[in-house]
């Protein structure tokens, strides 16, 4: 914080006395005060010491001057002093209520006086106007001692704000402007002093930071480039992947619209038959109506698996659906066509945190590998099972199939970016790696497993793990 007569709260931005000049200043004062006191004391004791001495000095003399005259000259000499204004008494003969030793001060008549007495002679001053000389001379210097103090505070809280203060305020609000990004507000104040020199050093400070914050944005605008070019170099290979799979099932498809697209081709031959009757017609019609709903569900299916959505962000899914669509889709493909899929889940099921697309092209990719593995190794009666299941932490699903499995060699590499045990031309290689990174972005993992599929040898079992989405 900076040092001030006002030190600023930043908590609450309230001004609070008691900042570095205030607490300099008062103690500067303090050690005025004191020794000022102290000088005034000593003076003011020293002063009516010396006021002392020369009254007894005085009434010391008239006491010793009387007592060396003769007695006949003694006489008028007396008179003559006693009519003297400060003499209160002057005689051979001891005053009332005189001291056993002298000189002594007292009071003599109930006026403050000296008694001072020589060979028997006694000598009474008055000492009420020394006593006031010596008060006045104590007010006059109490007033000088006062304006030197107040003088000597004005004179020091001045140079102390002037060669503390202000590069200290200096440096501080720069210190706030740097605080708050602005590195573009140097110390302008700089003296010939250490003050000076740290505000040199904060400077250059200052500079090397707007430096290196320049390259660090130029590193973060690049590094956010580089992250976009990457995402959309990730998104490009996540579609060319879908459209590879799309590829796969392309034949599926075409295989599946024939057989309904040759029905409908001849129930339209039928119906230019002028001689059907109406009711044979409306027959025609329904069945033509009901061959072309299912081309119409194939068609959605594989256009609702292509339909890409790189904004997408996760929420909850229900698995179900999202499965037997994957099967319906997996049924398509060649493979699909001779081998039995099953589906093994309970029917209450908590949603999924996933992204819809991405979870059924993950679904997807491992039921056309499971199937193009078992259709190359021609597998016989082959058998797909999809078994999910909740543990109450995960959401598990398990893709297991009875092919010839993954050779344990290769189990660590088949997760690699163009790793791939097809034919070329056959694949790219990247199905599981994009698998993964897809299961990974919402949270969850893929990983090759090994379990026995109703009570015989596995051939390949993959595991997707899934968080259970937020209540």
């Amino acid at each position: 914080m900076l040092p001030d007569s006002r030190h600023q709260s930043r908590r609450g931005g309230a001004p609070v006395w008691g900042g570095l000049r205030a607490r300099l200043s008062l103690g500067l004062v303090a050690v005025l005060v004191v020794t000022l006191a102290l000088v005034a004391l000593g003076v003011g004791q020293l002063h009516t010491t010396e006021t002392r001495q020369q009254l007894i000095a005085e009434a010391t003399r008239h006491a010793r001057t009387l007592s060396q005259m003769s007695p006949p000259a003694r006489t008028p000499a007396l008179v003559a002093l006693g009519d003297q204004p400060d003499v209160l008494f002057a005689g051979e003969i001891a005053p009332d209520d005189a001291p056993a030793t002298t000189p002594t001060f007292g009071r003599y008549a109930g006026r403050p006086a000296l008694f001072a007495e020589v060979a028997g002679v006694w000598v009474v001053l008055d000492t009420t106007e020394a006593q006031a000389r010596a008060d006045a001379s104590q007010r006059a210097l109490l007033l000088y001692l006062g304006l030197t103090l107040l003088f000597t505070t004005l004179v020091g809280y001045a140079f102390f704000s002037f060669v503390v203060m202000r590069p200290l305020r200096a440096i501080g609000v720069a210190t706030r402007r740097a605080a708050g990004g602005d590195l573009a507000s140097p110390i302008k104040v700089l003296p010939r002093n250490e003050f000076g020199e740290v505000g040199r050093s904060f400077n250059q400070m200052l500079q090397t930071l707007d430096a290196q914050r320049a390259e660090l944005q130029e590193r973060v605008d690049a590094l956010e480039r580089a992250h976009l070019e990457l995402r959309q170099a990730q998104d490009s290979l996540i579609r060319s992947e879908k459209l590879a799979g799309i590829g796969q099932l392309a034949a599926g498809v075409a295989h599946e619209i024939g057989n309904p697209l040759a029905a409908v081709m001849g129930y339209v031959d039928l119906l230019g038959d002028r001689d059907l009757d109406e009711e044979s017609a409306a027959e025609v019609v329904a069945r033509t109506q009901a061959q072309l709903s299912r081309m119409r569900g194939i068609i959605r299916q594989l256009l609702d698996y292509s339909r890409p959505d790189p904004h997408a962000e996760p929420e909850a899914v229900a698995l179900r659906p999202i499965i037997e669509e994957a099967l319906e889709l997996a049924r398509l493909s060649r493979g699909g066509r001779h081998c039995t899929l099953a589906l093994r889940a309970p029917d209450e099921l908590r949603p999924a945190r996933a992204v819809p697309g991405e979870l059924s092209q993950i679904i997807v990719n491992l039921l056309l590998n499971a199937l193009d593995a078992m259709r190359q190794a021609d597998t016989a009666e082959p058998h797909l099972l999809v078994e999910l299941q909740d543990t109450g932490d995960a959401l598990i699903l398990d893709i297991l199939d009875n092919g010839p499995g993954i050779p344990p060699e290769l189990r660590e590499r088949i997760f690699e970016p163009f790793f791939s045990t097809r034919d070329p031309g056959e694949g790219t290689g990247l199905g599981l790696a994009i698998a993964l990174r897809l299961a990974e972005r919402v949270g969850g993992t893929l990983t090759p497993g090994q379990r026995l599929l109703d009570g015989q040898s596995c051939g390949a079992h993959f595991q997707l793990r899934l968080l259970p989405a937020e209540d």
